[in-house]
């Protein structure tokens, strides 16, 4: 009896498997022909928005066969490019990986053969942060200058990016000789250049970060640095100018050939903007000063030092003075996630090599970070020791806190440069 009811068991659970396969067979065998038609008609839809976009486009660059192409593209955004005679544009498919989320950002553009922008259209953005409607739509009607195109605030790393991607597809087309480029303004010229001569006032993407400066005297305009290492600013004389005014490097005038012009300016306008400075600076010398005396011994003495020249985010150098020789302290304020300056300290012993390190903050914002481990002992550690020579850059960054730890990075580089100024000023 027991048996027989075991082979029922059996035979039942024999059926039941029977019946869930023939279920998941009848089941694939209803919907396969369903999955077969709908992924036919979107490939049909996919292949026709194609056809739409490139009608009978003549391909003139690809990047997957450049030998094949009659174009010369060094810039890796340009993915292709297409020549379309009866609308007289040229469409560019673009690919940048240099917005927030390092994730490629996929763009097409159309400039007609006069060198206007027809569309920009944002194909597919992985980053969460929304550009909104207008950014791209801004971009039309623009010729190579992109003179009316700002970024968007709060995503200014991924507008920065498609913006530089767009300048780059603009550089190709010029660069072959398929348009001329447009003429920059003095003012847009100069407003480039800041990021060229005073990178302490720029976040990664190059863009200004700083509180706009209102018009006085010869001023017509400019920025104050928000990590308060100093002021770019607008002049107005016998022609226009831009001067960089740091709390270390004194001042520096330039005109819009990028030109340092510091010594043939107009008698007054160097004083003028000295003199705004010390009056509009920060004050970041006992705040600083009593940082970098934690990290020292008592009897150590700090005496500030100017660098002349130096526009980074270093923004105090000192000599200590100790019982067994001579360091030198730097403070440092590169910007971190958000934009938000972080407060970084480096000692470093005559050779240059690094004796201590610290940071008010390693990570700004840290309860929005979860994917990274941090043993600050062991990573301030990594640094001692370390030189120009030694230091690539991995030894800053953590996984999960990219933008706060690139800022360590930028800080070190930054504070090896002034220490090298440092030296040859000394002779």
């Amino acid at each position: 009896m027991k048996k027989n009811t075991l082979l029922r068991a059996a035979l039942g659970i024999l059926i039941i498997l029977a019946l869930m396969l023939a279920g998941v067979y009848g089941v694939n065998t209803f919907t396969a022909p369903i999955v077969a038609e709908n992924e036919r008609l979107a490939a049909e839809a996919a292949a026709a928005a194609e056809k739409k976009l490139l009608g009978d486009s003549e391909l003139l660059y690809d990047r997957a066969d450049p030998a094949a192409s009659t174009l010369e593209v060094t810039a890796d955004s340009v993915q292709a490019v297409y020549k379309d005679a009866s609308k007289e544009t040229y469409l560019l498919r673009l690919s940048t990986s240099e917005g927030y989320s390092k994730q490629p950002i996929e763009l097409e553009l159309t400039i007609d053969f006069t060198g206007r922008i027809v569309s920009l259209n944002v194909a597919e953005n992985p980053d969460d942060k929304d550009l909104g409607e207008t950014f791209p739509q801004s971009f039309a009607g623009e010729d190579s200058t992109l003179a009316n195109v700002e970024l968007v605030a709060g995503v200014t790393f991924t507008s920065s990016a498609i913006r530089n991607a767009v300048n780059e597809g603009f550089n190709t087309l010029i660069d072959n000789g398929l348009f001329a480029a447009a003429e920059k303004s003095d003012a847009q010229l100069l407003t480039e250049l800041i990021a060229v001569v005073y990178p302490g006032i720029v976040n990664k993407a190059g863009v200004v970060q700083g509180e706009e400066i209102e018009p006085a005297g010869s001023i017509t305009g400019g920025y104050k640095a928000a990590n308060g290492s100093g002021f770019a600013l607008f002049v107005s004389g016998e022609e226009e100018y831009l001067a960089v005014s740091t709390l270390l490097g004194g001042v520096k005038l330039y005109n819009a050939a990028g030109e340092d012009v510091t010594a043939a300016a107009p008698a007054g306008i160097a004083d003028e903007i000295a003199a705004f400075t010390a009056a509009n600076a920060e004050d970041l010398g006992e705040k600083q000063e009593k940082a970098l005396a934690r990290m020292l011994d008592e009897s150590a003495e700090l005496t500030a030092v100017e660098v002349p020249g130096l526009c980074s985010s270093v923004t105090g150098v000192y000599t200590v003075e100790t019982g067994s020789g001579t360091l030198y302290a730097f403070a440092a304020r590169p910007y971190g996630y958000s934009n938000e300056p972080m407060e970084i300290y480096f000692v470093l012993d005559e050779s240059g090599a690094i004796t201590a390190f610290r940071a008010k903050e390693f990570i700004l914002y840290a309860e929005y970070f979860s994917n990274y481990q941090l043993d600050e002992t062991a990573y301030k550690e990594g640094f001692l020791g370390l030189t120009v020579d030694s230091f690539t850059g991995e030894q800053a960054l953590i996984s999960g806190a990219t933008m706060s730890t690139e800022a360590i990075e930028t800080a070190a580089r930054d504070v090896f440069e002034a220490f090298r100024l440092l030296m040859e000023m000394r002779g």
